[in-house]
């Protein structure tokens, strides 16, 4: 039998991680806006190139002179890594850029804060194949569910430090995302609950779900982390979650959750649930939504879309 290690509590959280919805909405630092000389200068570089699915695999960090592009990245990763943690960019390249303009752009600003990771290759379309994550091995982000609060990725060896959506189309209705900084609901907890707190830094199993990795039993049981940690993926806290992921793996083990288990989840779902805490955004085709994965969660509401212009997003994975 494997043994599921207890690691030690974190001190403080930095006081800056700290918001909730109210907060969040007043913070001028977590809304950016891309400047004319920016978008003016992109539409000249972008308007040169031919950009096809070779060329956007290619891209790297300086390939192309775009004016104040590095000012950009190097905003949105101070708010992401030393602010709010997320960074929703608006009056972005508008309607005049095409879909592999958009996408350019969106990559460019985020080679620029560190590498893009390939691991479901570095601009991941999002969208309802119409399979259900419940009956086969898929993530969540390719069917049209509601997600439930999560961090990004359930390999214990891979952790993206920042996590981007581009919204290339909307829902027709629902489909917004919600954030929650999990620094606030971590320190809740350590006010208000230190039994469910503790249990959090316990390690939990995680299904592998990753296509084309190792989804032997002995892979399963190694793929084990905590919720909360300090100093596994980071130096201060990091935060990975995904409760039905949790679940499944502990089934797919035979090592049921005990009851003081379900309890935390609850308890922790409930927080990350709670209007206090939960900030709602609905992107609109161009938007960016930034999220420093280690201390913010997110989420995606269920959604119905248009059929003749189904919803599109596109993801991308960056290790900074």
């Amino acid at each position: 039998m494997i043994s599921l290690k207890q690691h030690a509590i974190a001190p403080a959280v930095p006081g800056a991680f700290i918001w909730d919805a109210g907060t969040l909405r007043t913070r001028t630092t977590s809304r950016i806006s891309v400047q004319d000389e920016t978008r003016d200068g992109f539409k000249k570089v972008a308007e040169r190139q031919v950009i096809d699915e070779a060329f956007l695999d290619a891209y790297a960090d300086g390939d192309l002179d775009i004016p104040g592009l590095q000012q950009l990245a190097n905003q949105i990763r101070q708010e992401l890594q030393q602010g709010s943690g997320v960074v929703w960019l608006q009056d972005r390249p508008g309607p005049e850029f095409t879909v592999p303009q958009l996408k350019l752009f969106y990559l460019a600003v985020g080679a620029a804060m560190g590498q893009t990771m390939r691991n479901y290759g570095r601009l991941y379309d999002v969208r309802d194949y119409g399979g259900s994550y419940k009956t086969e091995r898929i993530p969540v982000s390719q069917t049209r569910a509601a997600t439930g609060f999560h961090t990004d990725s359930s390999a214990r060896n891979t952790m993206p430090d920042i996590v981007a959506l581009l919204c290339l189309e909307q829902a027709q209705s629902g489909g917004e995302s919600l954030v929650v900084s999990s620094a606030a609901i971590h320190e809740e907890l350590r006010r208000t609950n230190m039994p469910v707190l503790t249990c959090l830094y316990r390690e939990f199993i995680r299904d592998i779900v990753t296509p084309g990795t190792e989804q032997s039993k002995e892979a399963l049981l190694d793929n084990r982390f905590p919720v909360f940690s300090q100093g596994l993926y980071s130096p201060d806290l990091s935060f990975r979650y995904m409760r039905y992921w949790i679940e499944k793996g502990h089934r797919e083990a035979n090592m049921d959750l005990s009851q003081s288990d379900m309890d935390a989840l609850d308890v922790l779902d409930d927080l990350l649930a709670s209007p206090q805490f939960s900030a709602r955004f609905k992107l609109k085709a161009g938007d960016h939504l930034w999220v420093n994965n280690h201390i913010v969660a997110h989420n995606r509401t269920e959604y119905e879309e248009d059929p003749e212009r189904p919803r599109h997003f596109v993801r991308m994975w960056i290790s900074t």
